[in-house]
């Protein structure tokens, strides 16, 4: 038998705890992150779960979500992944019965369906498919499939391992320019360069703001870090990386100066973050989704920059139901 019982902030120790023990879980879903959000902008509905001995076996991190008039019970729409989080003891038994109670609580509520954004394989310390089987089984389906790019690290003998031959040229071509690469404090100057650099191509802005941004580094000043690029004192180019959990670093922003793009930066900063990584002991470099418009359009360049380090793809789902 499994209960459910509906989150509150008596509970954020309890549950901030539990991630860090779970078997798939990364700061992404611990409170101290989705805390950050300013309150109001979500409708919180997270849920644990219990089995009969009382004992906090799964956290759900879920917030309202309006489709039209749609009420919809979803990952957290502020976090790039979501999932249902478990422990070591968590097993088919406890997926068969929590998924039809999560549906059956989520009628009870009036929502009118149920997204859940899964965590990434890589990010996973044990198997956790009995999560997937019995979504499918009762009725779930893949709404959303986005494709990302990671890298093998720790199965490599050297960070060049994998470099085309064109990658190691601009490298050593990047290094003979004077190009130095750095962890950096100045997320003030890396902002600035991150803005130009999404308006010019994207005509886009960040995901955060450099207030979030700076806050959420206070938050995790171990596991939120800036690698950035110098060409002397000048900062050229940067990358953003989410040390989610002990098996993954995720870049979570990249970029640079378009005044310097002939320095191939970017090439050096991720042949030394590849470096860091393995040195780190971390399983896998993730550089994140190359796709857009949930998977529909696929940006084959940015892709193609990523793969010149060996990287590969890696599916990100969510799973849907109408009730």
């Amino acid at each position: 038998m499994v209960k459910l019982e509906i989150y509150n902030q008596s509970h954020q120790k309890d549950w901030d705890n539990f991630i860090g023990t779970s078997r798939n879980g990364t700061f992404m879903q611990q409170r101290t992150f989705l805390n950050y959000h300013p309150p109001g902008r979500f409708v919180d509905c997270s849920l644990m779960v219990y089995n009969s001995h009382g004992n906090l076996i799964a956290v759900i991190p879920a917030a309202q979500k309006m489709e039209g008039q749609k009420k919809v019970f979803s990952s957290y729409p502020g976090a790039s992944h979501g999932g249902i989080i478990v422990d070591q003891k968590f097993g088919t038994y406890e997926a068969m019965a929590l998924v039809p109670l999560l549906t059956e609580y989520c009628k009870s509520d009036n929502f009118n369906a149920i997204q859940i954004k899964m965590v990434p394989r890589i990010y996973h310390f044990w198997p956790s498919d009995e999560i997937e089987f019995a979504l499918r089984y009762y009725g779930f389906s893949i709404n959303t499939t986005e494709l990302a790019t990671a890298l093998p690290i720790k199965a490599l003998a050297n960070a060049s391992d994998h470099l085309i031959e064109s990658t190691q040229r601009n490298i050593r071509k990047a290094q003979k320019l004077g190009v130095t690469i750095e962890e950096s404090n100045d997320l003030t100057a890396y902002w600035s360069i991150l803005t130009d650099n999404l308006k010019q191509k994207h005509h886009a802005e960040p995901t955060h703001t450099l207030a979030e941004i700076t806050d959420l580094t206070n938050r995790y000043p171990q596991s939120i870090k800036l690698f950035a690029a110098f060409l002397q004192e000048e900062m050229v180019s940067g990358v953003v990386v989410f040390l989610l959990n002990s098996r993954v670093i995720n870049c979570f922003y990249i970029a640079s100066n378009n005044k310097y793009q002939n320095l191939r930066s970017l090439e050096l900063l991720f042949y030394k973050l590849i470096s860091w990584g393995m040195e780190k002991g971390y399983d896998y470099l993730d550089w994140g989704i190359s796709t857009e418009n949930k998977g529909l359009v696929i940006n084959q360049g940015l892709f193609e920059f990523k793969e010149k380090f060996g990287g590969r793809g890696i599916l990100r789902e969510s799973y849907y139901l109408d009730l």
